[in-house]
């Protein structure tokens, strides 16, 4: 890992001992470290690159608060990080309000001092990379509502790009809720149909009688209720993409018809003889397992082969666990301005959750779950309680209950394996106990429990 990739920190404390220390620390780290003795000193380097300023909040003439209120001005990409002793926590937490990141309370640890800092960097990484994403937006390509930085969704971007201005047939796969119609889209958008329509039809949402006229059209008086000739969709997205969804739900009868009309690029109206000739694109999209309809008999083989010249295969999101943060700060970034709320940021603790939890719904699920939060959140920031008792206590602990062992051993062993899974992240352990963090802090110096 490079340094440009780690970061420059600046570090401000007027106690050299206390400097020194913190300084060899992030050093041994693998940091850029840039040590000054206060406020004053620190104005001067606030264009030197710096990503994160670790600073004291006591000091003499420029203190910690006004160099946090100056930094905001000069250098907003900057992350400040304070550091008080106990009798000063509330200035700090004043502090926060005023934009620093977050605050350490003294004496600093190592490991949480490089924790924080890393975090602090995390976050930037995944603000530049949501920047990113905006900016593909308004380049109009199709690809920036779809939000991933993970191997498998790299792999979709650079084929969407390379299938996209072909007239090839594309079979989307994927649970619901992974991002289907986006792909489409995205490959529309990236064809050069793009200035023709796009059409989605979905085959689960439209009765079995009424498929067949809603895609190839019908005449007038073809069947009770056609009061007048209507075209069907394939007319419609002349020259553009069809979008048909659910296909695996299409009926035998209709889907010789769907491959004639992608085979010979001809349809016929339902109660007419004559055929007419359409150019559109097929792009279609299921979650079930096709072959294995074809195998049941509940779909063509014929079908299936020319529905999948070109085949995408979508991950369902507990798979790319990695995109999630990157989805969460975008979803928070865009969910925020769309419904008035001034929700800028997640606790540590509500972030991990969201991070173990398996998300059935996928992508979808995770939205709609963090709209839900973000309507009803009057905080700057999401927190462990707003999220659903689903999430937020994803995880439960099952412990051994052997002959012989008093319920102290069992609450003890309950304890031990919760702090296991949660990788020692009291909040959450608390939550999933149900009981308060400082009981659980007691039990676990009562158990002897704190290594």
């Amino acid at each position: 890992m490079t340094l440009d990739s780690i970061g420059r920190i600046l570090l401000v404390d007027d106690d050299r001992q206390s400097r020194d220390a913190m300084e060899e620390w992030l050093e041994d780290d693998g940091f850029d470290v840039i040590a000054v003795e206060d406020g004053k000193q620190a104005l001067a380097h606030l264009h030197d690159g710096i990503s994160v300023i670790v600073t004291d909040l006591k000091m003499p003439r420029t203190n910690g608060l006004e160099l946090l209120k100056l930094t905001k001005q000069k250098s907003p990409h900057a992350t400040v990080i304070l550091i008080t002793g106990h009798g000063t926590a509330e200035s700090a937490v004043e502090a926060l309000k005023e934009g620093a990141f977050d605050y350490l309370i003294k004496p600093v640890k190592p490991q949480e001092l490089v924790h924080r800092i890393r975090m602090a960097l995390e976050k930037q990484s995944m603000a530049k990379e949501i920047a990113q994403l905006h900016r593909q937006l308004n380049a109009g390509n199709g690809l920036a509502n779809m939000i991933g930085q993970c191997p498998a969704m790299r792999q979709i971007f650079e084929k969407i790009q390379l299938v996209a201005d072909t007239n090839s047939t594309v079979l989307i796969i994927g649970e619901s809720g992974t991002g289907k119609e986006l792909v489409a889209r995205a490959v529309h958008a990236n064809s050069t149909r793009r200035k023709n329509p796009f059409l989605p039809v979905n085959c689960a949402a439209i009765p079995e009688t009424l498929i067949e006229s809603e895609l190839f059209g019908h005449e007038k008086g073809a069947f009770t209720g056609a009061s007048t000739k209507r075209e069907g969709l394939f007319q419609a997205a002349q020259g553009g993409t069809l979008f048909v969804d659910e296909i695996g739900e299409m009926q035998l009868g209709l889907q010789s018809k769907l491959l004639r009309a992608i085979e010979n690029k001809k349809v016929m109206l339902v109660g007419s003889t004559r055929e007419i000739d359409v150019d559109v694109r097929l792009v279609a999209a299921t979650n079930r397992d096709l072959a294995k309809c074809v195998e049941q008999g509940n779909f063509r083989e014929d079908l299936y082969y020319r529905l999948k010249v070109i085949e995408l295969r979508l991950p369902p999101l507990r798979e790319r666990r990695e995109d999630i943060p990157l989805l969460v700060r975008y979803f928070i970034d865009q969910l925020a301005k769309e419904n008035n709320r001034s929700v800028k940021d997640i606790s540590n603790e509500a972030f991990e959750a969201l991070k173990a939890y398996d998300w059935p719904g996928n992508v979808r699920e995770l939205r709609n779950t963090l709209e839900s939060i973000i309507v009803l959140c009057l905080r700057h920031e999401i927190e462990l309680s707003d999220l659903p008792p689903h999430i937020s206590g994803a995880k439960t602990v099952q412990a051994v209950i052997q002959p012989g062992m008093t319920m102290a051993d069992i609450e003890k062993e309950a304890i031990r394996r919760a702090l296991e899974q949660f990788d020692s992240h009291r909040a959450q352990t608390a939550n999933c106990l149900g009981i308060s963090v400082r009981t659980l802090h007691r039990k676990i110096k009562d158990y002897g429990l704190e290594a």
